[in-house]
């Protein structure tokens, strides 16, 4: 992850298959997320985008091992002795059964997870110290959280969403397009929020078409920006 790469030549697609350029792979970034808060955007075309996470996340110089990362959002209760909703913000929602402790909303405090069963695209957890719906109420929309050092480990030209957020883009032949502020969940990609020094936000999809190469070690994207008609 600390070498040079050339543009378009590490890791796979942001959907996990093979890219058509004979057989070449772009970089991918992981959930879990951790973006900085933005108000919530259009994406081309007038629909609705929305921040991935509305809050403010880890500092996207900050190492891994130090840092707190979004799992998902506690949405309800589920039956009568405490079991909890979690919505998943996690590409690998089945590591979360390895996991033993987790951090709620801004706490620093550990909370022990005892359990963790999935039922569609959610996970019903049970956490310590809640054993009625009443307890679990009082937690409804905290973020739970896990520490960097329990997260999976990246592979090789894989970062999280933290990671893009202050990176400067530039065009393949160096030209300074702005800064990532932001990564916007639109449904099939997640979409960057660029930011140039004047003018409105560029908004990128993140995909390999778009999205060549990711050097947080060279605090640069490189980007191949897209031409949108009306």
């Amino acid at each position: 992850m600390g070498s040079k790469t050339p543009p378009n030549q590490s890791g796979t697609p942001v959907d996990g298959q093979p890219s058509s350029t004979g057989g070449v792979r772009s970089p991918r970034v992981r959930k879990p997320v951790g973006t900085r808060k933005a108000k919530p955007e259009r994406k081309p075309g007038g629909a609705s985008a929305k921040s991935l996470i509305e809050t403010p996340g880890p500092d996207p110089d900050a190492s891994v091992e130090g840092i707190r990362l979004t799992i998902g959002v506690i949405g309800g209760t589920h039956g009568v002795q405490g079991e909890l909703k979690l919505k998943l913000l996690t590409d690998h929602p089945e590591h979360l059964s390895t996991i033993r402790k987790v951090y709620l909303g801004e706490s620093d405090a550990s909370t022990n997870l005892t359990s963790v069963r999935f039922q569609g695209d959610q996970a019903l957890i049970r956490l310590e110290g809640v054993s009625t719906p009443e307890e679990g109420k009082l937690l409804g929309g905290l973020k739970v959280r896990i520490a960097g050092s329990d997260a999976l480990p990246l592979e090789e030209g894989e970062y999280f969403l933290f990671q893009l957020v202050g990176l400067a883009a530039i065009t393949t032949d160096g030209t300074a397009i702005g800064t990532v502020t932001d990564i916007l969940e639109t449904g099939a990609h997640d979409v960057l929020t660029i930011r140039p020094e004047t003018g409105p936000d560029i908004l990128v999809p993140n995909h390999p078409r778009y999205v060549l190469d990711i050097a947080p070690q060279r605090n640069q994207i490189v980007i191949d920006l897209p031409v949108y008609t009306s």
